[in-house]
């Protein structure tokens, strides 16, 4: 799941990491202005996710009033694209919150964590997932450089209305199971699972399916596998059984995870993956109570291993002068009332220890998905060859399923492989 590098040695570390959460409200000298590129977790018209971050720069801003923060808001299309732009114009963020970090820290792009993020919050994130934050940096040494935000595992949603109409009575347990199942929901006018390959969030998609059958991204040895046999099975399998025969909607490859959510929530798809950012699309789509969350069918039954994903925040050190200004603000962004709120509003998982705690009791929802964080499977985002991995997941795996799958996979193995 990741190295097992124990987080106090972040936490002890003597380089130098921001002082600001002794409570103090010193200021700056000098007035400086901070960039912060996010993506939006929202589903709709309105971003609420840039009101998020503005209350906290506000808030921010009110304490220390010589920092200013600049903030840039992106879709998760184009969120990469954004970044990459950026960088190639010698104007990178000062801080950058999305998903991997280890091909830019290996590029020595990257202050340490500990560097500009304060003992106290270092200490104060889940082990587990801060582990998840650490690679190798330009020197060769591993250290962590990505800061975890937010995390999410990954269930699996069904109508049960559609369900009961088609005369299903038990939930999916095998891929066998969903097949059936899609098959019978579409008999009723509907589609039957929703398969969400397109440029959104297709490296989810792809995890959730290949770890179903023994597969993955990287074998037992570390070594990448995109192209197992496993793996080639898996879209043969997908082909053949879901999208040949109908039972998903047209063309997966073009298909975005929030459009097919929002769809499901409308009662157009029988079934679908998701993560707890599901649960408020449906409370606004006019499917009611009329669906349940199991854990993800595999080829052969239920996977104990859910997907599960983390989101970093980190630190870019091209404007050296914005180092304690960074740190001020990471410290402050990442307060246990913050966690709260953000992941109360997409019902996502806290990155935090005090509000994994108090959401535990508080969202009894959360609970069994913060209860599966330790034993999910993670992307390999300590890897630098993640990012263009997945990138190119998101461009062309669509197409495993409407052609052919080695073919594919192949290519994406290539880029894997530094091709």
């Amino acid at each position: 799941m990741a190295a097992s590098l124990a987080l106090a040695a972040c936490s002890s570390s003597k380089s130098g990491g921001s002082s600001s959460a002794d409570g103090g409200s010193k200021d700056s000298a000098k007035a400086v202005t901070i960039s912060l590129l996010a993506p939006s977790y929202g589903s709709s018209d309105k971003d609420d996710t840039k009101l998020y971050w503005q209350q906290i720069i506000d808030e921010f801003q009110a304490k220390y009033p010589n920092i200013k923060v600049d903030l840039q808001m992106a879709t998760w299309d184009n969120l990469q694209t954004k970044l990459t732009t950026a960088i190639q114009n010698n104007d990178a963020p000062d801080l950058f919150e999305g998903g991997g970090y280890a091909d830019v820290a290996a590029q020595g792009l990257l202050y340490k964590a500990a560097d500009v993020v304060s003992p106290q919050t270092l200490s104060n994130l889940i082990p587990h997932v801060a582990e998840l934050g650490q690679t190798k940096g330009q020197d060769g040494q591993k250290a962590q450089y990505g800061i975890p935000f937010t995390t999410s595992t990954r269930a699996f949603f069904y109508n049960t209305d559609l369900f009961k109409q088609a005369g299903i009575t038990d939930e999916p347990k095998t891929w066998a199971d969903v097949a059936a199942d899609a098959a019978k929901i579409k008999a009723l006018g509907k589609t039957g699972f929703g398969l969400p390959l397109g440029s959104e969030e297709a490296q989810a998609e792809t995890y959730l399916w290949t770890l179903g059958n023994g597969g993955g991204y990287k074998d037992a040895s570390g070594k990448w596998a995109i192209n197992s046999p496993q793996n080639v099975a898996t879209f043969q399998w997908l082909s053949d059984n879901l999208v040949k025969p109908g039972l998903t909607e047209s063309d997966p490859a073009t298909k975005k995870r929030t459009d097919l959510w929002k769809d499901f929530a409308a009662g157009n798809i029988g079934m679908i993956n998701g993560s707890p950012a599901l649960i408020p699309i449906l409370k606004q789509g006019t499917i009611g109570d009329n669906w349940k969350s199991v854990p993800i069918p595999g080829k052969t039954g239920p996977l104990t291993s859910p997907l599960g994903v983390a989101d970093f925040i980190e630190a870019f050190n091209a404007k050296k002068d914005h180092k304690d200004a960074v740190g001020k603000f990471l410290d402050f962004a990442l307060q246990k009332k913050y966690q709260e709120q953000f992941d109360n509003e997409y019902l996502l998982l806290p990155a935090t220890q005090d509000a994994a705690t108090e959401l535990s009791t508080q969202t009894p929802a959360l609970k069994p998905f913060i209860d599966a964080l330790p034993a999910a499977a993670w992307y390999p985002s300590s890897d630098p060859a993640w990012d263009p991995t997945s990138q190119k997941i998101k461009d062309i795996v669509g197409k495993a399923v409407t052609s052919d799958p080695k073919g594919v996979l192949d290519q994406i193995q290539a880029v894997a492989n530094g091709g």
